[in-house]
């Protein structure tokens, strides 16, 4: 008897979940759902990338600095680039920003002599790169960064520069 019950009773939960598992949900969003969600605004408070691009033969990497003061970057070159000129770090206003840069096959590793306060932007400024590949349009740049008070690299983006057909 008590077989008959279990049984009876495992069949009807597995009966019932089996019914409210394949039962199609139906969801409709009405017009004062959807004017709600237009205005959902996210703020962002880590360093991000905010542009990034080519200006005649130099390469640029646009980086806001939000949240904490930013110690250092670390660029990672695209496999496509053969070489460049220089690197040349600006703020926001234009002005060149003092700091120490190593350059190998691989990287740029950029430490600022001061700390960049939170609230600013930098530019790194590649000037005139040469590719390998020539016919190659699109070279991606890998950031990363250390911020002040935080150990270890804080991944930023990817920075992607469009080269432009020359005509």
């Amino acid at each position: 008897m008590k077989g008959l019950i279990f049984g009876s009773l495992s069949a009807l939960i597995l009966t019932t979940s089996a019914a409210a598992i394949a039962t199609p949900v139906k969801y409709q969003q009405s017009n004062s759902d959807t004017h709600t969600v237009s205005q959902i605004a996210l703020k962002v408070n880590v360093p991000h990338i905010t542009n990034s691009g080519v200006r005649n033969d130099t390469h640029f990497i646009r980086v806001a600095v939000v949240g904490m003061s930013l110690q250092d970057l670390m660029i990672s070159l695209p496999t496509q680039m053969e070489s460049f000129d220089k690197v040349r770090i600006i703020d926001q206003s234009g002005q060149e920003i003092a700091a120490k840069t190593e350059i190998n096959k691989e990287r740029v590793s950029i430490t600022f002599d001061q700390p960049v306060n939170s609230g600013g932007s930098v530019e790194v400024q590649f000037t005139g790169v040469q590719r390998r590949i020539p016919f190659e349009k699109i070279l991606l740049y890998g950031v990363t960064a250390k911020r002040v008070g935080l150990n270890g690299d804080i991944p930023i983006g990817t920075a992607r520069i469009d080269i432009p057909d020359k005509g």
